[in-house]
């Protein structure tokens, strides 16, 4: 990085941050996170995200992918920000590291304000709030693809632990990834007739901010796509979050979709096949992991032995 980079006019960093080279955005962000002040959050299991200027925030690591920094992008120029803020997608990268995974740097706007974390607010008033925000996001629908704006696998609370190692080119590719964890149960499920929709489906308390105007603001895109409206009702009941605004939230987002029997249906057929796929491995083995096949295959365990009494003292 040059010497004079501490010269740099950082009010105009947000117009610079699109064309200059990436090792001085990288080596800015390093210098930035070695200030603890900088980090604007502390939970060592959410990727970093680094205040790098009073208007630039970066997000940074292994799972932050095209896919999120073009999906949040386009949140941005198409929801009414009287509604709802996001944050504006400024420059996006990735850096090839040692793993098999591509380190990505995504540079957005810095927005001040406060997570719902950070606040003491009445869930159910936050919730309609939220559910408004959720119709507005249902507003901007996608195409026949589902997933984020610009393919990949996906991650996220309905997907598994490790997320999806298939890329999802149509509706009938997401049914098919159900259907095979759903064929345990004996069920299936078609999301043909639904269409696909903006959906966020990570709406925790501390990716929600809220802004001294009184807006609010969703952070953390890492999760969204476009996905039957359904969605967001289904990943919302499978957050690590506090059990009272989890309720209070889905409650908020199916009384204001009216959603109908059969969408509800696919909701519990949706977390059916998220169940399966954190109990079982459906991809290819690796390191002689087992199959939901391999385990039907098995011969049954032998029956265990009788308990004997303890002994009388």
């Amino acid at each position: 990085m040059p010497h004079y980079w501490s010269d740099m006019p950082f009010d105009y960093l947000e117009w610079l941050a699109p064309v200059l080279p990436e090792s001085w955005l990288i080596s800015l962000y390093e210098q930035a996170k070695a200030q603890k002040t900088t980090h604007l959050h502390d939970d060592p299991y959410v990727r970093p995200v680094i205040r790098i200027s009073d208007k630039i925030a970066v997000k940074c690591g292994h799972g932050v992918t095209p896919g999120e920094a073009a999906t949040q992008q386009y949140a941005y120029q198409h929801l009414d920000r009287r509604v709802v803020r996001v944050p504006r997608v400024y420059r996006y990268f990735q850096v090839k590291s040692n793993s098999s995974w591509p380190i990505g740097y995504l540079f957005m706007e810095y927005i001040p304000g406060k997570t719902l974390e950070e606040v003491d607010l009445d869930n159910d008033d936050i919730s309609k709030r939220l559910s408004d925000i959720v119709s507005q996001l249902a507003s901007v629908s996608g195409g026949a693809i589902p997933g984020q704006i610009s393919g990949g696998t996906l991650q996220g609370y309905l997907w598994g632990d490790d997320g999806t190692t298939d890329v999802f080119h149509s509706v009938d590719d997401l049914n098919h990834w159900l259907n095979r964890r759903l064929k345990l149960l004996n069920k299936e499920i078609d999301l043909r007739p639904y269409p696909l929709v903006l959906c966020h489906l990570d709406l925790c308390r501390r990716n929600i901010k809220l802004l001294d105007d009184g807006s609010l603001c969703l952070l953390d895109w890492g999760h969204s796509g476009f996905f039957p409206r359904f969605y967001e009702v289904a990943a919302a009941q499978c957050m690590n979050d506090d059990g009272a605004y989890i309720r209070s939230l889905s409650n908020a987002v199916k009384n204001k979709a009216n959603l109908s029997e059969d969408e509800e249906k696919c909701i519990w057929l949706i977390l059916r096949a998220r169940a399966a796929s954190l109990r079982y491995i459906f991809e290819p083995r690796e390191n002689n992991l087992l199959t939901p096949a391999d385990l039907e295959s098995l011969p049954p365990l032998p029956p265990l032995p009788p308990v004997e009494p303890l002994p009388h003292k």
